[in-house]
């Protein structure tokens, strides 16, 4: 402890951070400034430097309201990004971490709020845990090594292989120029069969994908039968270290002719062209869980974290203004 030196970036560094992301075992797209600024967080990273004043480790600070750091829109996972430490000794590396990572607590205890999803690679949540955080397991689903495509479709279930091709004998097709409009049109569909909103409007999805755009980390990709009736549509973003499944959906008129499954498949194959991983961004749904698996995609564990300080902050002002404990009744 005292070995590391913690202030935010300033905004000339955010290109420096950028780079230390994509270098980073917790490294993901979520983590970088456009992402945040694409998802319109009011934002801050907090940086970690050693006494050379290089950066060891970095987490976004995203405040929806002051003091209170929740998950933005479409964000998976944000939490601490260490440098590559996998050289080290694995002593020496879990204890260089449990420092680091203590010392971030003791940096983020003044919000009044911390709820925050952490990278599956990230995977010491204990200084945390002896600070009073609270922790919930989430899941999400990764196909590595996807270079090899033949190789991964080995491993998809049997079923999953017959509907993709049963799609493709059914003159099914994945194409890319179709507009964002389409893209938003099958997610409302998607959602109102759930009897649900999309949790955006089409004003904010659309100065989003402008960033996401500019940047080159996003696809659309969509699936349309011999007639251009659309089946299905995908919304994949990406980065050198993985590309994501943020989005999808599928007309129920048309629920029966996998046009989803030959979407992702689609997807893994356009993604093998420029990453190694492809993340599914798991879901507690039942249906869309088994559908991920029976991509033989792996199952990655990883921590949402939270802390809820203001009912403890509360009583501390209380005593400070009142001396004693005031119960408020009713």
């Amino acid at each position: 402890m005292g070995n590391f030196n913690f202030r935010n970036l300033e905004k000339n560094e955010y290109e420096m951070w950028n780079e230390f992301v994509d270098k980073s075992p917790q490294g993901s797209i979520f983590a970088k400034t456009f992402w945040l600024d694409a998802v319109g967080s009011k934002y801050n990273i907090l940086g970690c430097f050693d006494k050379s004043d290089m950066i060891v480790a970095g987490m976004p600070i995203t405040e929806s309201k002051k003091g209170y750091v929740t998950m933005p829109k479409l964000t998976q996972t944000l939490g601490i990004v260490f440098s590559d430490l996998s050289e080290m000794k694995y002593v020496k590396r879990i204890s260089k971490e449990k420092d680091i990572i203590m010392d971030f607590v003791d940096n983020i205890s003044k919000f009044k709020c911390f709820d925050c999803g952490f990278h599956y690679n990230f995977t010491n949540w204990m200084p945390f845990m002896w600070k009073g955080y609270k922790q919930q397991t989430r899941y999400t689903y990764v196909i590595e090594d996807i270079q090899n495509i033949e190789k991964v479709r080995g491993e998809f279930a049997d079923n999953t292989k017959s509907v993709i091709t049963k799609s493709i004998r059914n003159n099914l097709k994945v194409i890319d120029s179709l507009t964002l409009t389409d893209m938003y049109n099958m997610l409302k569909k998607t959602f109102e069969r759930q009897n649900m909103q999309v949790p955006f409007d089409f004003d904010w999805f659309s100065s989003f994908d402008e960033i996401i755009n500019k940047n080159n980390a996003r696809k659309m990709l969509f699936t349309v039968d011999d007639q251009n009736n659309l089946h299905a549509a995908l919304y994949l973003v990406y980065d050198k270290n993985s590309a994501y499944y943020l989005l999808g959906g599928a007309d129920p008129e048309f629920r029966s002719s996998g046009a989803m499954y030959l979407n992702v498949f689609e997807a893994i194959k356009y993604s093998a062209s420029f990453t190694n991983k492809f993340d599914f961004e798991g879901s507690v749904v039942p249906q869309i869980e088994s559908m991920f698996r029976s991509f033989g995609a792996s199952q990655k564990q990883y921590f949402r974290i939270s802390k809820n300080n203001s009912i403890m902050l509360n009583l501390k002002e209380d005593i400070r203004k009142y001396g004693k404990i005031i119960l408020k009744r009713g």
